[in-house]
């Protein structure tokens, strides 16, 4: 699958003449807990020549392609975009940039990026950002009490990692285990997660699961002490984009076609 995977990154630099500066899985093959039919959640990092940029019209900043079959969902982003992102603590851009499973990184811009990222840290948009993404699963699990194995998943996984931002003031670990490992000390919550985690890999995607009271108590316990968290939290001020602006135009200075 990789070398598919490669094929169509090439495919499309020359489509949209481009050139990918890091090419990275996403979603649940990246967090450690996809199922056999999981499909492929590509995420890219792109740059446009120079010339794309000094138009009067701004063009599209997002390529995306979804193979017909489902199985490769391709989407990238304008390094305009992704910097711009980037200054306002973007997690699902920190998330790329620190995905376990690295398809294609141009080696000078990855190491420049990563030692960036954290300077743009901002707590309170990655607890809201971690918990409205948790919230968003957690209404059609509790109604139902038996939906598909990965909303509760989804669902953990975002309390998580909010409470690990808050706690840590930084980006939260992208493989749930690491993440369960730091956030949880509780014995047999961890080891009732980590058969839900079994059970996830060995399932097919949309397959249907009743969690126990226990692991629901405990979600719902985290979700209360998220919501006390963010409001004890001074307001954050907006970052300087001069560095950024600096950055970027290094980036369309020294790429080459």
């Amino acid at each position: 699958m990789e070398t598919k995977i490669l094929q169509r990154l090439k495919d499309i630099e020359s489509k949209y003449d481009v050139k990918i500066l890091l090419a990275v899985e996403s979603g649940s093959r990246a967090w450690g807990f996809a199922s056999k039919d999981s499909d492929y959640d590509v995420r890219f990092v792109y740059v446009h020549r120079k010339e794309w940029y000094l138009t009067l019209i701004e063009g599209r900043d997002v390529i995306e392609e979804l193979d017909s079959d489902g199985v490769m969902d391709f989407a990238g982003w304008d390094i305009r975009k992704a910097l711009l992102l980037m200054g306002k603590g973007n997690c699902a851009f920190a998330e790329w940039l620190n995905s376990p499973i690295i398809y294609y990184k141009d080696a000078e811009f990855f190491q420049s990026i990563s030692s960036l990222k954290n300077d743009y840290f901002r707590k309170v948009s990655a607890v809201n950002h971690y918990y409205h993404m948790a919230m968003n699963h957690d209404k059609r699990y509790l109604e139902k009490r038996g939906c598909e194995m990965k909303k509760f998943m989804y669902h953990i996984r975002g309390l998580l990692a909010a409470k690990y931002a808050a706690v840590y003031g930084t980006y939260p670990p992208v493989l749930f285990n690491d993440l369960v490992d730091k956030m949880i000390c509780d014995k047999n919550i961890k080891e009732e997660i980590a058969e839900l985690v079994r059970l996830k890999k060995e399932s097919r995607e949309h397959n249907t699961l009743i969690v126990s009271n226990t692991l629901v108590a405990f979600a719902t316990g985290i979700a209360s002490d998220i919501e006390d968290m963010l409001g004890t939290f001074p307001e954050e001020t907006p970052f300087n984009y001069k560095a950024l602006d600096a950055y970027f135009l290094n980036i369309l200075n020294n790429t080459t076609f």
